[in-house]
C-alpha cells in the first residue's frame, strides 16, 4: 500500500481542523478541500490500509466493506469527494458470503438459481424455502430509512418533546427475518456498525442485510476506504499531518486554537473523528466549554473488533471457500472471516491466501496470541488441514481502524453523537459514535453534516470546488 501524503503545517490558520483517524473524519476532509476550504486533517496516530509483519501485508482492518454505493446516505458523499469507482476498482468487486458451522457450508451466490440449489443442497425443503423468501427481502429490508437519511434529523432526540417529534419521521422497525438468515443479520451487525443490532434495527434491516447480500471486497476495508479519502483531501489542496498528537484543544468566541506538533493552529471548525478518550485529553485542564465538550463524547466503549490474520499454503483452506465467510455456533461467539490473495510487501508471493479473522472482543481485550490460539482452535471442525499450512500469523487486539460498540442505555433508548455539538457551534463530530447503528454509512452522513457547518463557519458566500 502507498504511504500516505504528509505535508507540514503550511498554515496555521484553517476553516476547518480535522483531528482523528475515523472514516468519517477522512471523508470531511475531502468534502472540505475539494469545495476549496482551507482544510488540515490529523489523524493522531500513523494510518495506513496495510501494516507489515515479517514481510507480509496485512490490512488494517477486515477485508470487506458494505456495497457504499447502494446505500443512498453515502453514495453522493463518495461521489463528491471524488472517489466515485474507486473502491471497486481497487477491490475484488461484489462478492457472495458463505455460513460456515461444523455441519453446514452453505454459499449464498448472488445468481437466484444457484442460491436456490444451494439453499436445497445444504437444507431441508422446509429451511431452504424459508432461507430464500427471507433472503429475498433483503434489497428492501433498509429502504424504509431512505428518506430519514435524506436529510437526518437530529438523532438521537434529546428530551421528552424532541422524542415525540420524531416519532413520524423514524420508520418503524421492519418485520426481520427469522431463522437462518435472522441469525446472520444478527452476528454481523457488530462488525459493520458500532451499535448491537437488539437495539438499533436500522444495524440490521440496513447495514446488515447489505453486507450478508452484496459484500464488495477491499484488501484493507474501511481503512482503504479512510485512506482514499485522505488522498482526496491532499489532492484537492488540504493538509495531511499524520501521526502527531494535539493538545490544548481550546474553544474561543470565533472557533478553536490547538496544538499540534509544536504548533498553534487555528480553525473556525473543528471535526472531531476520534474516540472519547482522545477528545479528553486534547480538552483536559480546559474550562467549563472544553469540559462539557469531553463530558457529551465520553460514551462507553462496550466491546470492539479484533483481527487474527493467517497466512496459509492453498492447500490448507477448501478450494471452496468463498472470499467471505460467517462462521457461527462456537463459543467464541460469531467471526468472520475473509480470503484474499496474500500479498509480500516486496517480491511477488507462492500462492499463498491471507484468511484474516474478525472477532468481536470486549473493550479492554488486549491478549493477541491468545486470540490466534482460540481462533485457530474455533477453524480446526471447519477447517481440517488448516493447522499443518499455516506459515505465518499475527493478530491486531488494537486494529490501525478502530471499530468500537459503544455499551447500550438500559433504558434501550437511541445512543450516539449528533453531528453538532451541544458545547459549541464550533465543534462537529464524525466519529464512528456518530449514528452509530448506521456503520460507515452513519459516518459518511457525519461528514456532509460536518463540510456543511464548516462552509458555514468559513464565512464564505461562494466558495469554488477544486
Amino acid at each position: 500500500m502507498p504511504a500516505p501524503i504528509v505535508r507540514p503545517v503550511a498554515k496555521r490558520i484553517y476553516d476547518v481542523a480535522v483531528l482523528g483517524p475515523d472514516v468519517g473524519g477522512a471523508a470531511a476532509a475531502a468534502l472540505c478541500s475539494r469545495r476549496g476550504l482551507r482544510a488540515l486533517l490529523a489523524p493522531l496516530m500513523p494510518v495506513a490500509a496495510a501494516r507489515e509483519s515479517e514481510g507480509w501485508l496485512l490490512p488494517c482492518a477486515q477485508s470487506i466493506l458494505p456495497p457504499l454505493r447502494q446505500l443512498s446516505g453515502a453514495v453522493g458523499v463518495l461521489d463528491e469527494a471524488g472517489l466515485g469507482t474507486d473502491l471497486q476498482r481497487q477491490g475484488g468487486g461484489l462478492g457472495s458470503f458463505q455460513i460456515l458451522t461444523d455441519r453446514l457450508r452453505l454459499s449464498l451466490p448472488a445468481d437466484p438459481a444457484k442460491r436456490k440449489s444451494e439453499l436445497r443442497r445444504e437444507l431441508s425443503e422446509g429451511g431452504a424455502a424459508e432461507a430464500e423468501a427471507a433472503l429475498e427481502t433483503l434489497e428492501t429490508l433498509g429502504r424504509a430509512w431512505d428518506d430519514f437519511l435524506r436529510e437526518p434529523p437530529p438523532w438521537p432526540p434529546r428530551g421528552f418533546l424532541e422524542k415525540r417529534r420524531l416519532r413520524r419521521v423514524v420508520p418503524p422497525a421492519p418485520q426481520l427475518p427469522e431463522g437462518l438468515v435472522g441469525e446472520c443479520l444478527h452476528a454481523l451487525a457488530p462488525f459493520i456498525t458500532s451499535l448491537p443490532g437488539d437495539v438499533a434495527p436500522e444495524s440490521l434491516a440496513r447495514e446488515a442485510a447489505a453486507l450478508l447480500r452484496a459484500p464488495l471486497r477491499v484488501f484493507g476495508g474501511a481503512a482503504q476506504l479512510a485512506d482514499l479519502l485522505r488522498q482526496k483531501c491532499t489532492g484537492a489542496g488540504g493538509d495531511l499531518i499524520s501521526d502527531v498528537p494535539a493538545e490544548q484543544l481550546r474553544i474561543e468566541k470565533k472557533g478553536v486554537v490547538f496544538q499540534l506538533g509544536g504548533s498553534e493552529v487555528r480553525a473556525a471548525c473543528v471535526v472531531l473523528a476520534c474516540s472519547a478518550e482522545r477528545i479528553a485529553a486534547m480538552v483536559q485542564e480546559g474550562s467549563r466549554a472544553e469540559r462539557k465538550l469531553a463530558e457529551e463524547a465520553a460514551l462507553p466503549v462496550e466491546r470492539k473488533v479484533t483481527l487474527a490474520h493467517y497466512v496459509v499454503r492453498p492447500e490448507g483452506l477448501p478450494q471452496a471457500l468463498e472470499d467471505a465467510a460467517l462462521v457461527l455456533g462456537h463459543a467464541l461467539g460469531p467471526l468472520l472471516l475473509t480470503t484474499l490473495p496474500a500479498r509480500r510487501a516486496r517480491g511477488e508471493s507462492t500462492g499463498e491466501k491471507l484468511l484474516t479473522v474478525a472477532r468481536v472482543s470486549d473493550a479492554g481485550f488486549s491478549d493477541e496470541q491468545g486470540l490466534l490460539t482460540s481462533i485457530r482452535g474455533a477453524l480446526e471442525p471447519i477447517f481440517p488441514f488448516f493447522e499443518r499450512h499455516v506459515v505465518h500469523q499475527s493478530a491486531d487486539a488494537n486494529p490501525a481502524q478502530p471499530h468500537p460498540i459503544l455499551r447500550p442505555l438500559d433504558n434501550g433508548d437511541p445512543v450516539g453523537l449528533r453531528p453538532f455539538s451541544e458545547a459549541d457551534e464550533h465543534v462537529v463530530f464524525a466519529s464512528a459514535a456518530t449514528y452509530p447503528g448506521f456503520g460507515l454509512e452513519g459516518q459518511i452522513l457525519a461528514a456532509r453534516a460536518a463540510a456543511g457547518r464548516a462552509l458555514a463557519l468559513s464565512g464564505r458566500k461562494t466558495v469554488s470546488a477544486t
